[in-house]
């Protein structure tokens, strides 16, 4: 895992709501860079940032990336890629909760050009803690 961390404000979130959303795209990754099948080095990357009103989480992974079909259906609840008894479709859907309606904020997924997959999360700076 590599980090990359702009140096950002404080802001007012549920932490343990922002915890579990991360964790999940995080587990997702796992699973994703599991599935290639390759002898190259599985890795996740997360990098933070901001511009005037958002602050911005990004998480990247190198595995097998989203396909393309799924990719409008991500956030849709009990909507999973994965086979019986690996995944139950409902943590980007509870991810998107989190993010949208408890935060005002956004959240995407999308396919690297490189491969694998990126997520980026976007919260609104509000008040400073």
């Amino acid at each position: 895992m590599i980090g990359e961390y702009e140096d950002i404000p404080l802001i007012q979130v549920s932490r343990q709501k922002i915890n579990q959303v991360i964790l999940n795209i995080i587990l997702n990754s796992v699973y994703a860079i599991k599935e290639k099948e390759s002898d190259e080095f599985g890795l996740i990357a997360i990098k933070t940032y901001m511009d005037e009103k958002y602050v911005y989480c990004e998480i990247k992974d190198n595995g097998i990336g989203i396909r393309e079909d799924a990719l409008n259906k991500l956030f849709e609840p009990f909507y999973t890629t994965k086979p019986a008894g690996k995944g139950t479709g409902l943590g980007l859907n509870i991810s998107y909760d989190v993010i949208v309606n408890i935060h005002k904020g956004n959240i995407e997924g999308k396919n690297n050009p490189e491969g694998g997959a990126c997520f980026i999360i976007k919260i609104p700076k509000k008040q400073n803690v």
